[in-house]
């Protein structure tokens, strides 16, 4: 997909300086490993669901809802929500899901899926009944394996039963691909996601440089490659090298991305991912910049640790994912993230149809505010080109304020 001629994008602005995402952004969207790789199947799995074990078991993972949505919004393509609604799915429910669900129950999803899996626990319930629905929908197999809740007490009981679950789903999803899978398999799955999580480490500390080389639009959607590694995880990190090379000469000439200003406002952004990708434009056009956002976050937060042995190590990284911590250890851990990014203020996004910050905001904000000092703003959104004078006026309002 190119994007000078996608007519859902006309109105984003993107940095053409950049020689090299435009090549991650084709390669992530256009990519369809049924023609690359005819023989692997195809396994949708969650957002936050760590890709490597599916590497590991011979299969490729599909970050169907992710994938879908940018497909969508790329295209112009708006009537997917609606699509799932006339098939009786809920209208409350989160945007992301309808459009998932729109295309796969009209078949117009882009790459066949030939079985679902995903992480229960502290992840997604709706993700989970969607994913069921669409393998009974299709007769699909639909795989789950479940995270315990974290508790500091008994980690020794929860670790040992994560390592079955993860033994086990390797071995079910083996089962449909004929792999026969070892400790080497997973090792060397471990090892290539490491490389991506070390290379999105490494832009998040280009964001934290004073001169800020890299646009939040496009910060974001390489954030959202994590969900399956682009179903080319070598690929993938050949390319984010380059395009890590590329920034690092802007720091080096002291030249930040197109369209952020001198001393701009330094803004953070964590919550729900938003459709509204206009968001990442009004913060810049407003004067601020995006330095982080903790939407995959949950999957490069560390390494896992590939000195012992694949799935112990796996199983205690997958069980400290901030996303399955305690809430008040995961606003701790959240802190820390965001003190490196030396933000100026903190955008709190919601989208309706989720429940991820449902009860739970006003604490999360008021810990924010106690413990940076610095503003908070509330955003809800919902399906592209819905929010942008919305989202406009409270981006305006939030820079205004902390201009004085």
């Amino acid at each position: 997909m190119q994007l000078e001629i996608a007519a859902g994008i006309a109105d984003l602005r993107f940095d053409r300086g950049l020689q090299t995402f435009p090549e991650i952004l084709s390669a992530y969207l256009d990519f369809n490993p049924k023609v690359a790789q005819p023989e692997k199947k195809v396994v949708a799995n969650g957002p936050l669901s760590p890709a490597d074990i599916i590497y590991a078991a011979g299969a490729l993972p599909y970050d169907f809802s992710t994938h879908q949505n940018l497909q969508a919004i790329f295209s112009g393509n708006n009537s997917l929500s609606q699509q799932a609604v006339d098939m009786l799915v809920s209208s409350e429910f989160n945007p992301w899901y309808q459009v998932m669900l729109g295309a796969f129950l009209y078949d117009q999803n882009q790459i066949p899926i030939d079985l679902f899996s995903t992480s229960i626990g502290e992840f997604d319930d709706q993700l989970t009944k969607s994913f069921q629905l669409m393998a009974r929908a299709r007769s699909r197999a639909f795989i789950d394996w479940e995270v315990p809740r974290h508790d500091a007490p008994s980690e020794a009981l929860a670790l040992d039963f994560l390592k079955k679950e993860i033994k086990q789903f390797i071995l079910e999803i083996s089962a449909h691909t004929g792999h026969n899978t070892g400790d080497h398999d997973l090792s060397r799955a471990v090892h290539a996601g490491n490389l991506l999580r070390g290379d999105m480490a490494e832009i998040d500390k280009l964001l934290a440089a004073k001169v800020v080389p890299l646009s939040g639009l496009e910060y974001y959607l390489l954030q959202v490659m994590l969900g399956d590694f682009a179903r080319n995880p070598d690929g993938l990190h050949s390319q984010f090298s380059l395009l890590i090379d590329e920034l690092n000469g802007r720091v080096e000439n002291h030249e930040s991305a197109p369209g952020i200003r001198t001393s701009p406002v330094r803004v953070y952004i964590m919550g729900d991912e938003t459709q509204e990708l206009h968001l990442y434009n009004s913060i810049e056009d407003a004067g601020g910049v995006l330095v982080g956002c903790d939407f995959r976050m949950p999957l490069y937060y560390g390494l896992v640790n590939e000195t012992e042995k694949p799935v112990d190590s796996l199983a205690r990284w997958v069980w400290n994912m901030p996303n399955n911590l305690p809430l008040q250890e995961r606003i701790e851990f959240e802190l820390l993230r965001i003190k490196m990014q030396k933000p100026d203020a903190v955008i709190l996004s919601n989208v309706v149809g989720s429940r991820h910050l449902t009860g739970i905001e006003r604490l999360v904000k008021d810990a924010l505010k106690d413990k940076l000092g610095i503003p908070v703003l509330s955003i809800e959104t919902t399906l592209p080109k819905e929010n942008v004078d919305k989202i406009d006026y409270q981006i305006n309002a939030l820079m205004q304020m902390i201009g004085g």
